[in-house]
């Protein structure tokens, strides 16, 4: 008998604490596993040893030949590959995230949503995090995998659309705004959102460099032009307007992450605020940069 699938059958038995009834029936059932699992994923490398561990693990029978028969073969090979961060495995599993398009078509979610959903299942179920396994560790065997990912694609497109319900009416009142022709800071400010704005724009302000808040401070304040805040720093119009548009977008940043917090919500769930900050800084800005 071949030394090597025999000491496969012992590594699964002690995984898995089944019996070894028939010798000669576990190490056929284990070969029969691998050449199914070569035959479904014939670009996916796969490590006999920690193959068997993982499986070993998730086997439930009578013995350990009969768990191997009924045991998901394929699906159980590629997530003991993806879990072991075998990078062909982790192509191969794209074929498995098309049930990400199906629970999208059942739960009636928007493309983009659907996108955004596979992105996070390949950092969810691909990626070891704070020294733990990858979310494929918590496949079992139980079922087909592409089942088990379609639930949990389900689950998550489920609370995507229920947050972006909730975000609906604060997206929509910004947006009104935004299009109303009233001064949209200040109609922010009287609104909801004023002191969580007024202090979220404080503290973004405190967060930039003493360089970036001077430079703000001659434009906005001051009202210089970039030629003349140019020709203070000796530098080219361009390279001036280059400076501008950097502070400009470090304190759009930090008002976005600072507000996003207060509001408790998702940084990229705001982006209607962001546009709000955007588009009327200079009449938000200028008192609190006049006390700098």
């Amino acid at each position: 008998m071949n030394a090597v699938p025999d000491d496969r059958v012992e590594q699964l038995a002690a995984a898995s604490g089944l019996a070894i009834s028939s010798r000669t029936a576990a190490v056929a059932a284990w070969e029969n596993m691998l050449a199914a699992a070569r035959d479904a994923w014939p670009s996916v490398k796969l490590d006999e040893n920690a193959l068997a561990g993982y499986i070993g693990a998730r086997l439930a029978g009578a013995d350990v030949a009969s768990a191997l028969t009924t045991a998901p073969a394929a699906d159980l090979a590629l997530a003991a590959a993806c879990a072991a961060q075998e990078p062909t495995a982790h192509a191969a599993f794209d074929a498995v995230l098309v049930e990400v398009d199906a629970a999208g078509a059942s739960t009636g979610a928007t493309q983009d949503q659907i996108e955004e959903v596979k992105q996070l299942l390949r950092v969810q179920l691909l990626v070891p995090r704070d020294g733990k396994p990858p979310g494929i560790a918590g496949y079992r065997g139980k079922g087909p995998l592409r089942g088990w990912v379609r639930i949990t694609a389900t689950r998550e497109l489920i609370r995507h659309k229920k947050k972006a319900q909730r975000e609906a009416p604060i997206e929509r009142r910004l947006d009104h705004l935004l299009a109303s022709g009233i001064d949209p800071a200040l109609a922010a400010l009287k609104a909801e959102y004023r002191a969580e704005f007024a202090v979220a724009l404080r503290e973004a302000i405190e967060d930039l460099s003493a360089e970036d808040r001077t430079l703000l401070r001659q434009q906005i304040v001051d009202n210089l032009s970039i030629d003349a805040i140019g020709a203070a720093y000796g530098v080219h119009r361009a390279t001036a307007a280059r400076w501008l548009n950097r502070a400009r977008a470090e304190l759009v940043t930090a008002t976005h992450r600072r507000l996003a917090a207060r509001l408790e919500l998702p940084v990229e769930q705001i982006e209607s605020v962001i546009r709000l900050v955007a588009s009327q800084l200079d009449a938000s800005v200028i008192r609190y940069l006049k006390d700098r």
